[in-house]
């Protein structure tokens, strides 16, 4: 996994690397230029009869644009720099860099009427940084700068950002109106979280994470323990432990799913092939009577038990390793009467779809989840999509609506459980305060049924996860950070699958959740044997 920051850390970053080694900022923002003019010119293509426009503000950000703009100048590439802030007290290091790119003669304007006739290939934005606030007003010169860079991004410039897109929040990934999309992000140090959760990444695009000589000791030293985090290729290798020769169902967990009412029982079987594709060694079906007969048919491979009736119980079934309630279960009484029961059980529970909504309607919920957490069970896995969390914490919409990472965590902390919040950029948000926020999946996920197989593969993933048999529940702590990457491995994989899914037709619209359930043991198998799933000219490959 991969730190994330934002602007405060980036600040704190900064200094502490020039109280330690004794040089100037002027050091780390020509480092930052060179990063940036380096992917510059390799775009170009060796063209030298275009322009690259340079468009700069007040800040240090803008003193890298300056910076950036005097290199390519040096390299034979016809430059021009709109300078937003003409009139502006620019920082120290700002304006050095400034006066630097005058002197060596650099062409500057400060109207957009300078640009016309003159063939723009790309833009670079170094307007605002990482300080940005979206309170801050625009000035008359700084919305023209914003309407020049629209403006040519939609005649085909391409837009290169210095460190985040300007008017983006690093923290948030909040975004301004005037904000324009990025082609490509180079940010420095470490990358921002506005740049990898949403909406911050629908304008980073592709983002190149340049170091600037701040060794990742370093950067523990001075920030500490990492706090936010993005799931990477890391997560992958290998998803799964490899299998002996000679193991046995017994040896990958057992499974539970609870759910499959009258109407929805596809949830529940969308939710059991994606567990059992993911390896679980059972996979154990709970539902209805009447849609037993249906279950049994669609998963001949399954255990399937129905529903009690009244208050009586059942064990009809093997000892659960883990189980998941909620896909398709509908709203009958037996789902909360089920839910009060298995928030009290030692053992791994995940809640998604009705089984969240029926929680939702429980008063006594909280109080459920303390005395979870008290008798030392793991964490309930929550896997809410925005509408179902909402309904779970109304207190935190708007909350929600401002900072995804910021409710996640806070309902995370409120309930002692690990909220897997779904979306783009999905955020993993643990009890202890911890984020992880997902980098894989695209739109062919934005249709029912997709969050079903994601209940599936992580049930899969934790059944067969280490320490999960029973020998040794009195780990807790180490049953929780098998719990917790399980969580993160079943996240990464099913974007994955996702994507091959969609690489595979070539649409995205077109995938179903079927598809993609289809595509769990082409990925798993991809990552089990240390390769990645990649698309080329002629297909699929993997490299």
């Amino acid at each position: 996994m991969a730190r994330l920051i934002d602007g405060k850390e980036q600040k704190k970053l900064d200094q502490a690397f020039c109280e330690k080694t004794g040089l100037p900022m002027l050091t780390l923002m020509e480092q930052a230029a060179a990063e940036m003019t380096e992917e510059i010119e390799s775009s170009l293509f060796y063209d030298t009869n275009v322009h690259v426009l340079v468009v700069t503000g007040s800040g240090n950000n803008g003193g890298d644009g300056w910076a950036s703009a005097r290199q390519l100048m040096a390299k034979g590439v016809r430059v021009i720099v709109f300078d937003a802030a003409p009139e502006s007290a620019l920082t120290k290091d700002a304006a050095a860099q400034r006066e630097a790119f005058r002197r060596m003669g650099g062409y500057v304007m400060n109207d957009a009427a300078g640009i016309e006739g003159k063939r723009v290939a790309v833009v670079l934005d170094a307007l605002f940084g990482t300080g940005f606030s979206s309170s801050r007003p625009l000035d008359a010169t700084t919305k023209t700068a914003f309407a020049l860079m629209k403006d040519l991004a939609h005649e085909g410039a391409k837009i290169v950002a210095c460190d985040v897109p300007s008017g983006l929040d690093a923290k948030t990934g909040a975004v301004i109106p005037e904000t324009v999309k990025a082609d490509m992000t180079v940010t420095f140090g470490r990358n921002k979280v506005g740049l990898v959760t949403h909406p911050g990444c629908l304008y980073s695009d592709r983002v190149v994470c340049a170091p600037i000589s701040m060794t990742d000791a370093f950067v523990d030293e001075v920030l500490g323990e990492e706090r936010i985090s993005a799931l990477d290729n890391d997560v992958i290798h290998p998803l799964l432990p490899r299998r002996p020769k000679d193991a046995h169902k017994g040896q990958f967990g057992k499974a539970l799913l609870i759910g499959g009412a009258e109407g929805m029982i596809g949830a529940l079987i969308l939710a059991a092939r994606a567990c059992s594709k993911t390896g679980a060694g059972y996979t154990m079906l709970r539902a209805p009577e009447s849609s037993v007969p249906i279950l049994a048919n669609a998963m001949p491979s399954a255990l399937i038990s129905a529903v009690p009736a009244g208050e009586d119980t059942k064990r009809d079934l093997p000892n659960p390793t883990v189980i998941a309630i909620g896909p398709g279960a509908g709203d009958a009484p037996w789902v909360t009467k089920a839910l009060s029961h298995l928030l009290l059980k030692d053992v791994p529970l995940i809640i998604d779809a009705d089984g969240l909504n029926a929680l939702a309607r429980m008063p006594n919920a909280s109080d459920l989840f303390e005395k979870r957490a008290a008798s030392g069970a793991p964490p309930a896995i929550l896997t809410p999509h925005p509408g179902e969390f909402g309904r779970l914490a109304p207190d935190l919409a708007d909350t929600l609506v401002a900072n995804r990472i910021e409710a996640a965590g806070a309902l995370a902390l409120r309930w002692q459980v690990i909220v897997v919040l779904k979306g783009m950029a999905t955020v993993i948000a643990m009890p202890d305060g911890r984020i992880w926020i997902n980098t894989t999946g695209d739109s062919s996920l934005a249709k029912a049924g997709s969050g079903d197989v994601l209940t599936g593969m992580i049930a899969g993933m934790i059944a067969q996860s280490p320490l999960m048999d029973g020998t040794h529940m009195a780990l807790r702590e180490v049953i929780q950070q098998t719990m917790e990457g399980a969580v993160a491995r079943a996240v990464f994989a099913h974007g994955l699958a996702a994507k091959f899914s969609t690489q595979e037709v070539n649409e995205r619209f077109g995938t179903t959740p079927e598809d993609i359930v289809d595509a769990i043991r082409v990925v798993l198998s991809a990552t089990y044997e240390g390769c990645s799933v990649h698309r080329c000219s002629n297909g699929l490959n993997f490299l």
